[in-house]
Parts: structure tokens; C-alpha cells; sequence
């Protein structure tokens, strides 16, 4: 049997990594940060009220601190009076809970191509908590029941910046484990965090060696890895408060002058386990290199879903595409972790309820874009189609700039929620030696959804051939997404298409062989009368007079679409238009403008393509011949 094998993927800067991909966290970009985790529904309340920056109560407690907070003396679990008393210029923002688990789920969602199970909490053992939530709770619904747990045991339930990752008998796939990590550790920092990773034989395990383990300077990956079965000798060198222990345990077993945990595993079992409290049963299976918590498996969420909500609000477009480029990179990843692609993408831009309203009135100038929701108040809705579904993080942020920069913001913005539907397995293109040096095929999807948010999805696509009698009506625009449909349907009319091809090339040589008709190289959107032509008659074309030298019929169609209200019988012809050519002189081809003496345009002319209706004898201008 196998032995089972854990990755932890631990990330200690998560909450400061997601305040600055919300944007800068200071107008000078450089102060020190420090952060409150929790308060969720407050903080919520407090930016759709309208506030510019979301209140600290003064006695609030600080979670989590950047390396430049940390150089000034500020160290988490001081409260924010204190904190400010040592540096003036700390920036403090709050993270809620639901963004910690939205972003734990995007790492593991992603680590999920690794390995067999990813999860951002631990099942329980025994009917005893395992150091997570209980099966199926979620930590943005239990913050009370949280809050009591974490002021008994900060090392069981927080802080909340764990990923674990199974890859029992599946490292072999990609190379062996120091391989895996590698890779592991590139598609986490895709994301925009830095994490710590280390390997061992169990969840708590793992996570210990990845928080508290020496990091070999030679690795490029901050990682570690305790070979199987050795579990015990990876958590000896290790300080107690990698342990599950109260912090009093902790600081009781230092003043003691146990600093270490192979320290504390040679002591006498009775007497330690007297002094360890509740979680003793834990804490001796780990002494022992054992650690059979299993993981509560992470569900995937078929829709992807981004949100950012800002501390400040935000007005002016640039600001906001700083955002979504953070926000397609991450559905990137995500997306390229599946395999898969996405094929719409829906953008809510909340906006300031206070300002909005008061600027908007009654107005109904973007009704179709403005939206009142009760959670998130007016917001400005739209979505981008893409022909051909795409997964590069480039490719997603084209369309939306393209749409956004053509929409001017009512009200200041407070927050971006972006979705990503329609997922379709990701389109595999093979490579090929001359990529480098022609067209890139990839950049085709990409230029078509462009495109799309431009001048719309309804006015992209690909020409299919109908089988029709009339030249207007052989070719008619399919949108690239029914491309495989249109495939389908029209795989007939191409067949004869061909088949009428190759007839025309062989009889093309045979003495006395029917040519086929010849056919426009330009159709008008909308027929221009004529009136009655013949041979000489005058007739006004955009605003030109032309006289026809010439016609040449070509050929008849009768009663075409005889079972609707107006049936085709027409005569087609080819006509020679000349405006202003003197007589005898050859006329110059179409488009050709030939200069008089005095320098002023003297004569142009084209081949026209004609019809006659031959219910009413009108003429039509139907397109140009080449």
C-alpha cells in the first residue's frame, strides 16, 4: 500500500496579497500595511452605505502584517491604537473572511490538476475537530463560533492561509515530488501570492514543516520535504508552537526550556501528556509521525467567479482595468488548471448607492447597463461573448477593455464582480515549426472576440454557402459559434459546390463546353433602380450620371420562391457604364479617373451587374463585376 502523501501550501501573506491586488493601498503606493480579517457583513454594510473607506474601530485587533509593517514593530495581535502609535502612515484595511475562502479555493482549485484531492479544510477524527470547520460549515457563516476558537487555539483553526493537496502515487506523473513542487509553486504565484510548500506524510504534518521549516536557500521554490515514514524526525527540529497547543501550553513548555519539539517528544509521556490540555491526543500522534486527519475534499464551482470590493472608491476606467487584469489572470489560471475555456464574460461594476442616485435621478440614459440589486445596489452590467471560447489571461482583457473604454461611469465605483460561463473543454492547437514565422493561429480566437465587443457578436462570422438560385442569396454570415453547426448543415451545399467545381475545370478544356455564368465580385446591401435601360440609356448612380455602352445577358431565372408572397423571375446581365468618355477613345477601367486637358477628371467607368424584373420591366443595380 501506498504511502500517503500531503502537500501544504501555505500562504502567510494572503490577506496583504489580496488588499493590494485591489489596488494601491495608500495614494503614495509605499506605506506600510496591516490587516483585520473578519467582519464581513460590516464591512459590506459600511461601503454600500456610500463611506469612502470603511471605519477601524480603534481597539480592533491586527491579523496580519507586510514585511514593511513588520520592520517598523508593528506584529500582529496589537491593537490598531497601538499600531498607529508606532508608525502614523500604517495603512489598515480589512479582508472578510468570504475573500479568504474565495482565494483558497482558487489555490486549490488549481493545485487540483496535481494531484487527486485538494482542500482548504481538514474532516474530523474521531468526532473530535481536527483543526478546521466541521464538514460543510463555512467560515464566512460561523464567525462567532470561530472567534471563540481562534482566543483558545490560534494554531487549530487560524489563521486561515492553508491549502493541502494529495498526491499519493501521483508525483511519478510529473517527475517525483521536488518536480511537483516546482510546478506547484509557479501556478500559485500565477495567482499573485507567495507560498510556502512542504510534503509529508500527513495534513498537520505538512503544514508544520511548511510554517515553521528552515528553507534550503538553494531551492528556487520555498519548499520542504519529509521523506515517507519520517514524519517524526522532520517535526523534531521544529519549535513547540508548530504544535496544536494552546498558547499558554506554549509559552508554559518555553519558559520550561523545552524550545523545541524533539524536546518535548523525549520526555516522559505521562507527565507531557498532563500538561498538553485538550488536544493531547493530537499532539502525541503527531510526537509519533502519525497524522490520519483526512482532508474535507474542495468542490469545484462550475462557474468562476471574481469579486474585489474597494477601499476607496474608484472613478475613472484605468484604475478599473488594473483590477480586471488582475482578475482574467487569476480565471486564467483557473481555467488553464481544468483545461477548459470560457465563452462569455459577465462584468458588474457596483456603484456608490449615495452618488449614483444622486446623479442619475430619474434618468433612463443606461437603462439597458444600469442595474439596482439589493446586495450590491446600482451597478453597471454588461457582458462579453467570445465566438470561440478562450483561456489566455491576454485574450480576456481584450474584450472587456474594448467594451469598458467605450462606457463612461455614472458614480464612482466600489467594487468589480466578474463571472466566466459557458465553459467549454479548452480548444488544443498543435504546434507546428513554422509558428514563430507566420500567422499565429491563436491569435485568431482572440481577435475575434475583440471584435465582438466592437461592433458586436451578430456582425462576426464565417460566409456559408446556401444552395440558392439567386446570386444574393449564396452566401450568408454564421456566427463562429454555430461554426460546428453551420458545418453540419451546410456540408451538402459544399459538396456540390465542389462537385459543380470540378465539373466546370474538367469541361473547361473540351471544344464547344459550357462555360459557367460568371457571377459578382461585389454585392450592394440594397438593389439601386434603374428604371427601363437599354443600349445608350442614361442612368444616375450615386448621385453619377453613367450611359450603358453595352449589355450582355447572362441568364434567367423564373419563378424562384414561388411559395412566398413575392416570387423571383428576373434577367441578369452584365452592363458596361461609361460617364464622360469621349467617342472612339477606349474606355478606361473601373475606378479609373482619366484627367482632361484643363487637369479636371474627365471619364470613369465600371461593369455592372444588373437584373430586370420581368413582372415590371424595372432594372436594378445589384453589384460590380471585376
Amino acid at each position: 500500500m501506498a504511502v500517503r502523501r500531503i502537500v501544504a501550501i501555505v500562504l502567510p501573506q494572503l490577506a496583504c496579497e489580496l488588499v493590494k491586488q485591489r489596488g494601491p493601498v495608500s495614494p503614495s503606493g509605499k506605506a506600510p500595511l496591516a490587516v483585520i480579517v473578519g467582519g464581513d457583513e460590516e464591512r459590506r454594510a459600511a461601503l454600500a452605505a456610500g463611506a469612502e473607506r470603511e471605519p477601524q474601530a480603534p481597539a480592533a485587533v491586527i491579523d496580519v502584517v507586510d514585511d514593511e509593517a513588520r520592520r517598523y514593530g508593528v506584529r500582529p495581535g496589537q491593537k490598531v491604537v497601538e499600531a498607529a502609535a508606532l508608525v502614523a502612515h500604517l495603512a489598515i484595511h480589512r479582508v472578510t473572511f468570504a475573500e479568504i475562502d474565495a482565494a483558497l479555493g482558487r489555490v486549490a482549485e488549481v493545485a487540483l490538476g496535481l494531484g487527486a484531492t485538494a482542500a482548504i479544510q481538514l474532516g474530523e477524527q474521531g468526532g473530535s475537530r481536527a483543526g478546521a470547520p466541521r464538514s460543510g460549515a463555512s467560515r464566512a457563516s460561523r464567525a462567532g463560533e470561530r472567534a471563540a476558537s481562534e482566543a483558545r487555539s490560534p494554531w487549530g483553526d487560524g489563521p486561515y492561509d492553508t491549502v493541502w493537496l494529495d498526491i499519493t502515487g501521483a508525483s511519478h506523473l510529473v517527475g517525483g515530488e521536488e518536480v511537483l513542487l516546482d510546478e506547484l509553486g509557479e501556478r500559485v504565484a500565477a495567482l499573485g501570492h507567495r507560498a510556502r510548500l512542504a510534503i509529508a506524510d500527513g495534513p498537520r504534518l505538512a503544514q508544520a514543516l511548511a510554517r515553521f521549516g528552515a528553507l534550503d536557500g538553494g531551492r528556487g521554490a520555498d519548499a520542504l520535504i519529509a521523506p515517507p515514514g519520517k514524519g517524526a524526525q522532520a517535526l523534531g527540529p521544529l519549535p513547540v508552537q508548530a504544535l496544536p497547543v494552546e498558547r499558554e501550553v506554549a509559552s508554559f513548555l518555553v519558559r520550561l526550556g523545552v524550545l523545541r519539539v524533539e524536546d518535548l517528544a523525549r520526555l516522559p509521556r505521562a507527565q507531557v501528556a498532563a500538561r498538553l490540555g485538550p488536544r493531547t491526543t493530537e499532539v502525541m500522534e503527531l510526537l509519533a509521525g502519525r497524522d490520519p486527519v483526512p482532508l474535507l475534499p474542495f468542490e469545484v464551482p462550475r462557474l468562476i467567479e471574481e469579486e474585489v470590493l474597494f477601499d476607496e472608491p474608484v472613478e475613472n476606467a484605468e484604475s478599473l482595468l488594473f483590477v480586471l487584469r488582475g482578475m482574467t489572470s487569476r480565471i486564467a489560471s483557473r481555467l488553464s488548471a481544468r483545461g477548459e475555456a470560457c465563452g462569455r464574460l459577465n462584468v458588474a461594476i457596483a456603484y456608490d448607492r449615495s452618488i449614483a442616485r444622486l446623479r442619475l435621478g430619474d434618468r433612463d440614459d443606461d437603462a439597458a447597463l444600469l442595474l439596482e440589486d439589493e446586495e450590491r445596489g446600482p451597478s453597471l452590467r454588461f457582458h462579453v461573448d467570445m465566438p470561440v471560447p478562450l483561456s489566455d489571461a491576454g485574450d480576456l482583457l481584450r474584450p472587456i477593455k474594448a467594451k469598458l473604454e467605450r462606457i463612461e461611469l455614472a458614480a464612482p465605483a466600489v467594487g468589480v464582480h466578474l463571472i466566466a460561463s459557458r465553459i467549454a473543454r479548452a480548444r488544443q492547437v498543435q504546434l507546428d515549426l513554422s509558428r514563430d514565422r507566420s500567422v499565429d493561429p491563436d491569435s485568431l480566437p482572440a481577435l475575434l472576440a475583440e471584435l465582438s465587443a466592437e461592433i458586436g457578436a451578430e456582425r462576426v462570422g464565417v460566409l456559408e454557402i446556401a444552395d440558392a438560385h439567386r446570386p444574393e442569396a449564396r452566401s450568408r454570415l454564421v456566427p463562429v459559434a454555430d461554426e460546428a453547426a453551420t458545418a453540419r448543415s451546410s456540408a451538402a451545399a459544399r459538396a456540390r459546390a465542389a462537385a459543380e467545381r470540378a465539373a466546370a475545370e474538367q469541361g473547361a478544356g473540351a471544344e464547344g463546353a459550357e462555360q459557367p455564368a460568371p457571377e459578382p465580385a461585389r454585392l450592394l446591401a440594397q438593389p439601386i433602380p434603374l428604371g427601363r435601360v437599354g443600349r445608350g440609356a442614361i442612368v444616375a448612380v450615386d448621385r453619377h450620371l453613367y450611359a450603358i455602352e453595352r449589355l450582355s445577358f447572362v441568364m434567367r431565372i423564373d419563378a424562384v420562391e414561388w411559395w412566398t408572397p413575392t416570387p423571383a423571375s428576373r434577367d441578369y446581365a452584365r452592363a458596361w457604364l461609361v460617364s464622360g468618355a469621349p467617342s472612339g477613345r477606349a474606355a478606361p477601367r473601373f475606378g479609373e479617373l482619366r484627367p482632361s486637358r484643363d487637369g479636371a477628371s474627365a471619364s470613369s467607368c465600371g461593369e455592372a451587374w444588373i437584373y430586370v424584373d420581368r413582372a415590371t420591366g424595372e432594372a436594378f443595380l445589384q453589384g460590380w463585376c471585376e
